[in-house]
């Protein structure tokens, strides 16, 4: 059974003090190179970027520049990096150190955001894979501008950008991903069609007898057919011009059929259902039929009430298990970093900052569940990613504090009781520092466990404390 760790660490699954590192790095280089002058970025500054980026999709404001803006500016933004400092840092954020391809990645059009993308990937592969249900579907990066590789899918939420395909959890976990390149796309083996070997490419991780769902841009007889070889269920919609020899299906007409009717043929191993809703809907699976059903209940615009309708075990499996991507992205949509930008690099590289906070947060809550950890202690997606907003912001600039010289500057203000620092930065042993108040009446300890007075407040905190002998 694994532990519930701090937030921030389930991040660094993801980006490790190593890739912060890199990133200035390659920044620091980018600007020099058009500029001709130094930036001087840090890997702490560029925690703090990042950090705000963060804080801007929990807080959103309809112009960058109001989050600086007197009187309704967030000190938690303000205090740590200037507007004009962070315009600069974000225009030249790069996580590569040159202005052309290497040899190796002459083909890969997102060779600029691969170290982010092989980032993210690799903190997948770091989580468990069970036998269990998996889905796969599109998702869509949004981006309005030029890019070679923008898409338009109708009747998508976001319908312009870079097209993702992603294997989720039935719950919404992402396990692996590939962004489409169109003809230079690499699926490995294309000859069963673009969408089945989008599913082969994915599934290679998946532990045999799982179960694969997915919709009918992906699904074949043929695909079925290799999923089976593979020992892998598989289980999605299909399109009637794909199934072969069609003709030969003698499903009823949908005039012909009433609300709750399903039809079942067998072609070993795939089982073909066709079910009739307001419209019918045909699938095709080869570990689940129409055998067994159960009644669920349906809007009719007639009566203008709920009624109940018969549906085939198919139907209902596939409507519990296919939304794994849907519900990551409605998890990214809820505080979705906006930021308008002609770089379509610099929007991928905040998407999949997004997509790792997301998955953290995932992976944080399945430890919970697993540790029967208390639902009302559980941190909800907007205060994980604020905690680890924080750690971010107060990432510090060096290994330990040298000097006291700063703190003889400070000028006492107005007393107003500090909120509790996170954990993980009340234990992070940077820059405690005890700071001597001079106060008419000294303040109560802020420690839980302590109920005497003092005027020795922590200069990182703020907080007051009692010092004592370890």
């Amino acid at each position: 059974m694994k532990s519930i760790r701090q937030p921030i660490n389930y991040l660094q699954d993801y980006f490790d003090d190593q890739f912060y590192e890199m990133v200035s790095t390659c920044t620091n280089l980018y600007y020099l190179r058009k500029t001709g002058s130094e930036l001087k970025t840090t890997k702490s500054e560029i925690q703090k970027l990042f950090g705000i980026h963060i804080l801007m999709g929990c807080i959103p404001f309809p112009r960058l520049p109001m989050y600086w803006s007197s009187g309704i500016s967030l000190e938690k933004i303000t205090s740590k990096l200037s507007r004009d400092r962070f315009l600069q840092l974000r225009n030249a954020l790069h996580v590569v150190g040159t202005d052309t391809a290497p040899p190796q990645q002459a083909t890969n059009t997102l060779w600029k955001v691969q170290p982010m993308i092989t980032q993210v990937r690799n903190g997948c592969n770091k989580q468990e894979r069970v036998p269990g249900y998996y889905s796969i579907d599109e998702q869509m990066i949004p981006f309005t501008g030029r890019c070679p590789l923008r898409q338009v899918v109708k009747n998508k939420p976001r319908p312009v950008g870079l097209k993702n395909y992603v294997l989720t959890t039935s719950d919404g976990l992402m396990l692996d991903f590939d962004i489409y390149q169109g003809a230079r796309t690499m699926f490995g083996d294309t000859n069963l069609g673009l969408g089945p070997s989008v599913v082969l490419h994915l599934s290679r991780s998946v532990p045999e007898g799982s179960c694969l769902y997915h919709d009918r841009h992906f699904t074949t007889i043929p695909l079925i057919e290799e999923l089976q070889n593979r020992n892998l269920h598989s289980t999605g919609t299909i399109m009637a011009n794909r199934i072969p020899e069609k003709t030969s299906l003698k499903f009823k007409k949908d005039g012909q059929m009433y609300r709750g009717e399903s039809q079942q043929m067998v072609r070993d191993p795939t089982v073909l259902v066709k079910w009739k809703d307001n419209k019918s809907v045909l699938i095709a699976s080869n570990c689940t039929g129409s055998n067994c059903t159960e009644i669920v209940k349906r809007w009719d615009k007639r009566t203008r009430t709920y009624v109940d309708v018969t549906a085939p075990k198919v139907i209902q499996n596939y409507n519990r298990y296919m939304g794994g991507v849907d519900v990551l992205d409605q998890q990214v949509e809820y505080y979705r970093t906006f930021i308008k930008t002609r770089k379509w690099t610099l929007k991928v590289l905040i998407h999949f900052y997004d997509l790792a906070l997301v998955n953290a947060w995932r992976a944080y809550k399945i430890d919970c569940i697993t540790n029967n950890y208390r639902r009302n202690k559980t941190l909800d997606l907007l205060d994980f990613r604020l905690e680890i907003s924080e750690v971010l912001l107060s990432s510090p600039e060096k290994r330990r504090t040298e000097g006291m010289e700063e703190v003889e500057n400070i000028m006492l203000r107005k007393f107003k009781k500090a909120l509790m620092p996170s954990a993980t930065l009340r234990y992070d042993g940077y820059d405690n520092l005890p700071v001597f108040d001079d106060l008419k009446s000294p303040r109560f300890c802020q420690l839980e466990t302590c109920k005497s007075r003092t005027k020795i407040r922590c200069l990182k905190c703020n907080a007051y404390l009692c010092v004592i002998r370890g």
